[in-house]
């Protein structure tokens, strides 16, 4: 893997970025900068933000930047070679009623799929968190088979509710939180994936593994009462490979 380039972002922040790439070398190598950067910079650094091929660095007041910069690049010169690491895989429960499933027959009509296949190939994999964004805990994930991939929508919709699940081109994700948004709209679940007042405040982070589980109406309303009353505990598995 070829070294990051590392550049001002602005006034107060330093961008790495490698070169463009969505696979799991890269995820462990942001996610193992990351902690460097945490770690030997700590004293300097606000806040780190990954995505899929770079990462953000948010720098305190009075730290100069080209000063970080240099001490930065002298760091990263040789970074070990880790393994991806095997991580536990969370339960994400999802309704694909067509109360929640807003855009589910649109998707599988798009795809030449029935909706039962449409809920069995999305509940199949394990997918990986590879960075937060859009909304406050939004998981863009990794491993969305490719008889679902389904454009966004030509007319986004002004509102999209809480824990929606969605498509959009070669991606899934939920809402974390209500917001517009032009992604097909498959399924709802029922958990809080982001609050203020919990720390942290978002439920998932880069590098976790998730899988969505089907569930019914009824049990839907039953993990929404155990949420909201912070009594439901998350299943989970071991990660494959």
């Amino acid at each position: 893997m070829k070294q990051p380039a590392i550049k001002s972002f602005g006034e107060k922040a330093v961008l790495i970025e490698w070169e463009p790439s969505i696979n799991d070398n890269m995820l462990t190598m942001v996610l193992q900068v990351k902690q460097l950067v945490l770690k030997t910079f700590a004293r300097e650094v606000l806040e780190t933000v990954p995505t899929y091929s770079s990462l953000a660095i948010f720098i305190k007041k009075g730290v100069k930047q080209d000063d970080f910069i240099k001490q930065l690049t002298q760091k990263l010169k040789n970074i070990p070679k880790t393994k991806p690491a095997i991580s536990r895989v969370l339960h994400i429960p999802v309704c694909y009623d067509p109360k929640f499933a807003l855009d589910i027959e649109e998707v599988a009509q798009t795809n030449n799929l029935t909706v039962p296949k449409v809920i069995e190939l999305h509940t199949t994999p394990q997918y990986k968190v590879y960075f937060l964004g859009f909304l406050p805990g939004f998981p863009y994930l990794g491993g969305l088979d490719k008889r679902l991939q389904t454009p966004r929508k030509n007319t986004p919709r002004e509102k999209i509710e809480a824990g929606s699940v969605a498509i959009g081109g070669s991606q899934t994700g939920v809402y974390t939180t209500s917001s517009p948004g032009g992604w097909n709209i498959i399924g709802r679940s029922p958990l809080n994936f982001f609050s203020i007042e919990k720390k942290p405040p978002a439920l998932l982070k880069a590098g976790d593994f998730i899988k969505f589980i089907p569930i019914s109406k009824d049990e839907y309303r039953k993990i929404e009462v155990e949420v909201n009353v912070d009594i439901y505990k998350l299943g989970e598995e071991a990660a494959n490979g």
